[in-house]
């Protein structure tokens, strides 16, 4: 007697716990395959709530769930599920299916991992095309996965770090007891590595003060420093939490809040002349910018606005100058450099009568924190960089209603909650 053929199956088609493969059937037209199983004779069958030991069979029905292509190939998995009476929930429940996702009865578990993977390098709509499962589903997987992943995701040590914030919603998201801080998401990243550590909602100080409560004391304390802009509640939090930690506070904030003074001046001079003169219209909000530019950025016809601006100007004159000595403080090697050079600044925009800025480098020098960049020179330009990314993976999924969800793809996409971290962290119940 001949012996019965037996089927070819790929070895990565045959990891199945409790079910063994029955049969195997092809549409080459289709390019479709569906694997049979039958249930394994010594299969025990487990409550898929409690985990408890179901008892008698109750009644059943047929699952068809999705799984990893082969090759192009659309590949689905047909099983039936038992339902037994479970004596700890004193109810009839399903049977645990465990290659089988809990979010999702139709997608298998090494589908569910493939739709995360693909969802770190393009969108949840062009990763449910690939895989052929619908946008929903690979969206409510594709959440499960990360969530999951960061039930075990440690923040790793840190010395240096920077905090910024990033504009996650619009005006009209707020919800009823909500302000305009909670429009916000505060991102930590790690100088050193560049890479995203944590991200709270809103900007407000019990954002950061999570991530430091996260951290815990003791790698608190390893904090060396701490860079961010002028807001109050970041620096508020970091020197509750991190006592030995420099507060650093960025360049790039700082100028920009003393090119406000200038604006302000500038508007200030153009409103003790003739406006709508010619003068006027070499000054005007058109050429705001052009102002604020630095010398060796402007082109050559910027050159001969400001030269001609400045031969009838004398305060734009003493402006221009003082801009120019201030962005050069930056340069400095030591706080005695640097304060040398703000105090000429100080000087001449009160010589000019630029009151504005007078004022602004008064408060400024006062100010310790601000001295603190000559000993670190660290900024949060690293932050700024990966606001350019977070709103990158916005503009690709046309928005985020649901924060968690966007929380999470940041972590992924500029972090660490992603197939970097070792598989082991991530474990699905059992």
């Amino acid at each position: 007697m001949e012996a019965k053929p037996s089927i070819y199956i790929p070895v990565v088609f045959k990891d199945f716990p409790g079910f063994k493969i029955k049969d195997l059937k092809e549409w080459r037209t289709d390019k479709r395959m569906e694997i049979i199983l039958e249930k394994d004779p010594d299969k025990v069958h487990l409550c898929s709530c409690c985990q408890g030991e179901l008892k008698g069979y109750q009644d059943g029905y047929w699952i068809t769930a999705k799984h990893c292509r082969m090759m192009d190939w659309v590949v689905e998995v047909t099983f039936f599920r038992e339902k037994r009476y479970c004596p700890k929930c004193d109810k009839v429940r399903s049977e645990e299916v465990f290659f089988i996702c809990p979010e999702s009865p139709h997608v298998t578990k090494d589908l569910a991992w493939w739709i995360n993977r693909l969802t770190e390098i393009t969108s949840v709509l062009r990763s449910s095309l690939l895989v052929s499962v619908d946008k929903k589903t690979c969206y409510r997987v594709d959440k499960y996965i990360l969530a999951r992943l960061l039930q075990g995701y440690k923040i790793p040590e840190v010395t240096k770090i920077c905090v910024d914030e990033v504009y996650a919603r619009g005006p009209s998201q707020l919800r009823n007891g909500e302000t305009r801080d909670d429009l916000f998401l505060t991102i930590i990243c790690d100088l050193k590595t560049h890479k995203v550590i944590w991200v709270s909602k809103s900007r407000r100080k019990e954002a950061l003060d999570e991530f430091f409560i996260l951290l815990g004391k003791e790698a608190c304390d390893k904090i060396e420093v701490v860079a961010t802009d002028q807001h109050e509640g970041y620096g508020a939090s970091v020197r509750e939490f991190c006592s030995k930690a420099t507060l650093v506070w960025d360049r790039f904030h700082l100028t920009q809040k003393f090119n406000d003074a200038l604006n302000l001046d500038r508007r200030d001079e153009l409103a003790q002349i003739d406006p709508e003169g010619a003068m006027g219209d070499l000054m005007n909000n058109k050429y705001r910018f052009l102002f604020l530019k630095r010398a060796y950025k402007r082109t050559e016809e910027d050159k001969k606005h400001i030269n001609e601006v400045m031969r009838l100007n004398e305060k734009i004159t003493k402006m221009e100058i003082i801009k120019e000595r201030f962005h050069q403080v930056f340069n400095c090697n030591s706080k005695l450099e640097a304060e040398i050079v703000m105090a000429e600044v100080y000087q001449w925009s009160f010589d000019a009568k630029a009151w504005n800025i007078f004022n602004w480098i008064k408060q400024i020098r006062e100010e310790e924190t601000f001295w603190n960049y000559f000993l670190f020179k660290v900024t949060t330009g690293l932050s700024e960089g990966i606001n350019r990314l977070i709103k990158g993976i916005k503009w690709q999924a046309y928005g985020y209603k649901d924060m968690f969800y966007f929380k999470l793809k940041i972590l992924q996409k500029a972090g660490y909650l992603n197939s970097t971290l070792h598989l082991q962290q991530f474990c699905f119940p059992t």
